[in-house]
């Protein structure tokens, strides 16, 4: 959907479960609605205990889980006349987990299913709402086929003990789906099939699956243990972005008969590259992009899954530019402010 803005930054920290007593039972009136505190937990008293964070979800059990996405893009460019655009989107998923097998190398083989996506966004005072539950005509499917080619599909996934992706497989339904709703099964190639398929996996799916499956160290740790992880270097603009995870175990707290890891996450970034380039008689200044990161996990030590997280990221972009035009000598510029936030709720 061009008018809708879908932005999954490069640098981000890339339920048959027991209910707890605190949580609210979900319902039609409550499933979208989001719960961004602290959990209410109680420290506990030896906190030099050391642990692993290990994945290790249950055969046959289901996982629900309550994933919202928050994204706030604002842009000024300044030429003749100042253009700004505005637009906040909020996505919220209901996400279900099934592991089906746990093989010796502790692999671990899930059966991935979105039940359901709610959209509200406002892009320059225009206003779209979508939810998969609710009956909508053609042209709306057509409108957002990505999310209701998304929904009900069963998605294969399997994940190591320490929360690393290794395989997302059985895909093929919602390509399919998606091509149904767009008119254009019978049109498309198997290359262009195929590359659908990846860009959907690896731009749609995995980003979402990766807020909930944080890889984790495979040692030992305590409180204050640190690590990080090195994200693959990204172009942005004329700069290469080179973004480091930090992570830092703040405490370890007592949730009911459960114990949790809670976790500082932040990120350091490298940006190298140059300032100043031309194209087509147009030269370019650009101001280093300032970015910022901060999370915050909560990792079930007993269960094996995390619990409660929320991420916030933030980049901020200006370049500045000038030469001739066929109106003639022209100069201008643009500033942009790009803010996402991720709630990711075991329900």
């Amino acid at each position: 959907m061009k008018y809708i803005i879908t932005i999954l930054l490069a640098f981000i920290f890339i339920t048959g479960c027991s209910k707890k007593s605190d949580e609210k039972p979900l319902t039609e009136a409550n499933k979208y609605q989001i719960d961004s505190s602290d959990i209410k937990t109680q420290p506990i008293e030896n906190q030099n205990e050391s642990f692993t964070l290990q994945y290790k979800l249950g055969k046959g059990k289901t996982y629900k889980y309550r994933l919202t996405t928050i994204t706030n893009d604002s842009q000024s460019i300044t030429a003749d006349t100042t253009i700004n655009s505005n637009i906040k989107q909020t996505i919220i998923y209901l996400i279900s987990l099934t592991p089906v097998s746990t093989d010796k190398d502790g692999i671990t083989e899930i059966n991935c299913v979105f039940n359901s996506v709610k959209l509200n966004a406002l892009a320059n005072g225009q206003e779209y709402n979508y939810e998969s539950t609710t009956n909508i005509d053609s042209l709306e499917r057509n409108k957002f086929a990505d999310y209701e080619s998304l929904i009900n599909s069963d998605i294969g996934i399997r994940i190591s003990k320490t929360g690393e992706i290794i395989e997302v497989f059985r895909t093929d339904k919602i390509v399919n789906k998606f091509l149904s709703i767009k008119g254009i099964a019978d049109s498309i190639s198997a290359a262009q099939k195929e590359q659908l398929k990846t860009n959907m996996v690896e731009g749609a799916v995995k980003p979402l699956l990766f807020q909930i499956f944080r890889q984790m160290p495979d040692n030992s740790l305590a409180k204050d243990s640190t690590w990080t992880y090195s994200q693959p270097a990204s172009q942005l603009m004329v700069y290469q972005i080179q973004n480091t995870n930090t992570y830092r175990i703040n405490s370890i707290e007592k949730l009911n008969d459960s114990k949790l890891a809670v976790i500082e996450g932040g990120m350091l970034t490298k940006v190298t590259g140059d300032d100043q380039i031309s194209e087509r008689g147009i030269s370019y200044r650009f101001k280093k992009p300032e970015t910022s990161a901060s999370g915050k996990i909560y990792f079930n030590i007993t269960d094996g899954c995390i619990q409660k997280a929320r991420t916030n990221t933030s980049i901020n972009i200006f370049y500045t530019m000038e030469g001739k035009t066929p109106q003639g000598f022209q100069k201008g510029s643009k500033q942009e402010n790009i803010s996402n936030s991720y709630f990711l709720e075991r329900l």
